[in-house]
């Protein structure tokens, strides 16, 4: 059976079709996966930094306009805290993958040093911070220059 042309791409705008609606299932999956971040009130992250869990307190140290590096330092942490990390979006705009990793120090506290914002191509300066603690989410909001 000789298959022509127009079923050809018949076939091909078909197949282009399934593959859009399983990729819209896909992502759809993995936005219901995502985990809800507790919202750290009243807190100034660039100055005294925000309260979380039961008595710690982040803090980004440094920041300046979006091409400064900077540290992010946790204290008050529990001591059996296995892992933190932290990321940068903002509101309605997904920055990429820009995961940092917070290091334990000898004094117990938590540090990434020299991190940098994600590039923002759109000149803005309101940022969203997310951080984990183990399985815990969390997210504070701050402005650069």
């Amino acid at each position: 059976m000789m298959i022509t042309n127009d079923k050809k791409w018949l076939l091909v705008g078909a197949a282009l079709i399934i593959l859009a609606l399983l990729k819209g299932a896909m992502l759809l999956w993995w936005e219901s996966r995502q985990p809800i971040h507790q919202t750290a009130k009243s807190c100034q992250i660039t100055q005294s930094g925000c309260p979380f869990g039961q008595g710690a307190n982040l803090q980004l140290v440094g920041v300046g306009d979006n091409k400064t590096p900077f540290h992010i330092r946790a204290t008050g942490v529990a001591p059996n805290t296995q892992q933190m990390t932290a990321s940068f979006s903002m509101v309605d705009m997904d920055m990429g993958f820009n995961r940092f990793v917070l290091n334990k120090q000898a004094d117990g506290t938590w540090l990434a040093e020299n991190v940098h914002l994600p590039l923002c191509t759109q000149s803005r300066h309101d940022w969203l911070i997310q951080w984990q603690v183990d399985d815990q989410h969390f997210q504070a909001a701050f402005q650069t220059k």
